[in-house]
């Protein structure tokens, strides 16, 4: 018997294996195509979420005993070292030594086709510190990367390369984080003395979105932290979920809210179990040291629980205002009682569509985010159904009395015919935020692959006319090169904003890290590819954030090493031991790699799909000589379909072989040549050809044992998810 998710491991011997038969040539791309660069997250997601579970346990639950395992050795050895005298070894031993990439440089081609300068990695969370005036500190979260603080990432360090990161969380229990949130001082101000807080778990409905353990708090900005992972009533634990924002109260800066979502690691792994009864508003009236879950209601009627994608502070109206998926926009005066609006802001959220209990999956907010303008009673929300369906931008001027849409289709019409326009992976890369231009102007920014800029003002009261919305930033429009010429990363997941001596200082988190603008009034002006918008990448002097899928080493240089990283492409180093910096040499969403330990300037990358390309240069290869070098792809595995990222490896006994998995196992010579089938295929015991939605689709393979008569390693084993068995 098995359970509904389970783990396979076979074993195929095979006494002798012929390799006939030849590829058919595929035309090379010299030029890389925008398809292979844009980050296809839904796919992705099946493929993580076929390998992180255990039969009958929840690896979630297994990783924090482990964590705390470690702290408690560690303790131990810190017990017994005190009663005995330090050697070198001691000083040495069990010491980690990060290779990076930090930074890491984006274009793999060495001609700006895919420029998104210095990348990091994924950043989730970005938030400047008022205390500061200058708009010089600020605090970053990343997906699975911790906080990171500077104290001038501002004006005062005009070159990007002297802003400085300090780590601040690297030893705490998650470094998953969703949320940063930092407490408004009212007199004498002083960033060192400012209460942050971190929800961890990030819930940017991404299967590789990982759970978080609570919320941290410091009251020294960022110095040390308290771990908060329950609340004030022991009944609902916050392990397992993600938190999508948090507020403050201006007014009464120890009120604060935080909105939890599902993290779906947290899901998948068993942790937030069960995972309804704790998603939906927390509150605290003690500056984030007690929590309590708040009560949320429609017309009276408690409504189902669902997660909670967004929340603004109105420092006006004195007025918070949530997005709660499946439901609609409700708010809240205390923070304790939430009620849905009246006025909805468009007619799609209909009492019918959106009912308090059960939830309706025809409601459409599936992710929805809020912006306010400081001081001023104007509020925006913007958000996406299920399928990313734009639903539109609408503006309140009335704490949320009655909505006026200010966008329908417009951002739908970037410009960039290659893709990426709209709200394409909206329930993804969603962000919104608005900063006061003079006496009663707005400049509203949303960020979706793209970032946007509208200003509104009294002769500009929306933004559907032409070239009204301006597309800042043609991440896959500026043909030849991609990125250009903004050279920001795609993928918007957090944004924030200061106005503050004429100026707009404005920070950006997305898939490829932290990017700012100095003055959003004067640098971001135009949307067409021909002209630039001044954006900076802050990711040269950031640390690691980089989300790796493989990597693979140099057989006799340990400073060699090349990677696949999530929406990063393949990146790859000769220093890794003496410098921490790295470059792309292959562009796109980076996959499995291998280093022929035959012939160590033999490296293959893959990117999504059936598509593992070839180079001979080692670590001076580039994106166009792996185009120019296809060695698998779907036609020359007989039109299999695989996982979203196919696995490959040199045969160990004769690396001049390769196997690649899809729900067969193929084998054929590395260089390109013909591959045969090892297996049939391993949901139908036939031949057919794979779809790539089978439940058995191979994640990983090994190989070794005896050579056999041909020279071949005679055991290959590999691994699946078997999904549906019983």
């Amino acid at each position: 018997m098995f359970s509904s998710k389970c783990y396979l491991v076979l074993v195929f011997l095979f006494a002798s294996i012929v390799v006939i038969g030849q590829e058919s040539p595929i035309p090379s791309r010299q030029q890389p195509s925008p398809n292979a660069h844009r980050d296809q997250t839904k796919v992705r997601d099946a493929w993580f979420q076929r390998g992180r579970t255990l039969p009958g346990q929840s690896s979630a639950a297994l990783r924090f005993h482990a964590y705390q395992q470690k702290l408690q050795l560690r303790k131990t050895r810190l017990g017994t070292r005190a009663q005995t005298a330090f050697t070198p070894a001691d000083v040495t031993s069990g010491v980690w030594q990060s290779l990076g990439p930090s930074p890491l440089a984006s274009d793999a081609s060495g001609f700006g086709q895919q420029d998104y300068g210095w990348v990091s990695g994924r950043a989730t969370a970005v938030a400047i510190d008022r205390a500061d005036p200058s708009g010089n500190t600020v605090y970053v979260g990343g997906a699975y990367g911790g906080v990171w603080k500077s104290r001038n990432a501002g004006s005062t360090s005009a070159d990007p390369a002297n802003v400085i990161w300090m780590p601040l969380i690297d030893d705490q229990p998650t470094l998953a984080v969703g949320a940063i949130a930092i407490q408004p001082q009212s007199s004498n101000p002083d960033p060192s003395r400012s209460v942050v807080l971190v929800g961890t778990g990030e819930a940017n409905s991404s299967t590789d979105s990982y759970y978080g353990l609570g919320i941290l708090r410091s009251t020294n900005g960022g110095s040390t932290w308290t771990l908060i992972s329950q609340d004030v009533t022991g009944t609902h634990s916050f392990a397992g979920l993600g938190f999508s924002k948090m507020a403050f109260s201006t007014a009464n800066p120890n009120l604060v809210v935080a909105a939890a979502a599902g993290a779906s690691q947290g899901l998948i792994e068993g942790l937030a179990n069960p995972p309804a009864p704790n998603l939906g508003i927390y509150y605290s009236t003690t500056g984030g040291v007690l929590w309590n879950l708040a009560s949320i209601t429609d017309a009276g009627t408690t409504i189902a629980p669902s997660s909670v994608t967004s929340v603004t502070y109105n420092d006006v109206a004195g007025l918070f205002i949530a997005a709660v998926r499946s439901h609609g926009f409700y708010s809240s005066t205390d923070g304790s009682h939430w009620a849905r609006l009246a006025n909805q802001p468009g007619p799609g959220l209909s009492p019918a569509a959106c009912p308090p209990n059960p939830s309706s999956q025809n409601c459409p907010v599936y992710r929805g985010e809020l912006t306010a303008v400081t001081a001023r009673n104007e509020m925006y929300v913007w958000y996406v159904d299920s399928s990313d369906n734009d639903q539109g931008i609408w503006k309140t001027v009335n704490a949320g009395n009655s909505w006026t849409q200010i966008s329908t289709t417009t951002i739908d019409a970037c410009g960039d015919t290659a893709g990426g326009c709209g709200t394409e992976n909206g329930a993804y890369n969603m962000a919104l935020t608005a900063v006061a231009n003079g006496a009663t102007a707005t400049d509203l920014y949303a960020g979706a692959v793209n970032i946007y800029k509208c200003s509104l003002n009294s002769q500009s009261l929306a933004c559907n006319g032409p070239h009204v919305f301006l597309n800042l930033t043609h991440v896959f429009g500026c043909v030849p090169n991609f990125g250009s010429p903004a050279h920001v990363h795609p993928a918007q997941h957090a944004m924030d904003s200061l106005a503050l001596n004429g100026q707009s200082v404005l920070y950006f988190g997305n898939d490829g890290g932290i990017y700012r603008a100095l003055d959003g009034y004067t640098d971001l002006t135009t949307g067409d590819c021909g002209s630039s918008n001044q954006f900076d990448s802050l990711n040269r002097t950031l640390g690691a954030m980089t989300q790796f899928v493989s990597f693979a080493q140099h057989p006799a240089d340990a400073n060699t090493l090349l990677g696949g990283a999530q929406g990063n492409g393949s990146p790859a180093t000769a220093q890794a031991l003496v410098s921490s910096g790295w470059r792309n040499i292959n562009s796109g969403d980076g996959g499995f790699s291998e280093i022929n330990p035959a012939n160590p300037v033999e490296w293959f990358t893959s990117n999504p799909g059936v598509n593992i390309q070839r180079c001979t240069l080692g670590v001076e290869c580039h994106a166009q000589d792996f185009a120019a070098n296809p060695v698998v792809s779907s036609a020359a595995l007989d039109g299999d379909l695989g996982p979203f990222y196919t696995p490959f490896i040199l045969d160990p006994q004769n690396p001049n072989e390769m196997l690649v998995g899809t729900c067969r196992i193929w084998r054929g010579v590395s260089n390109g040549g013909g591959f045969n089938a090892l297996s049939n295929n391993l949901d139908t015991g036939s031949a057919a050809t794979c779809s790539g939605n089978e439940a058995n689709l191979v994640r990983s393979l090994a190989a070794g044992g005896q050579k056999n008569a041909g020279g071949l390693s005679q055991v290959v084993l590999q691994e699946l998810i078997a999904s549906g068995l019983s």
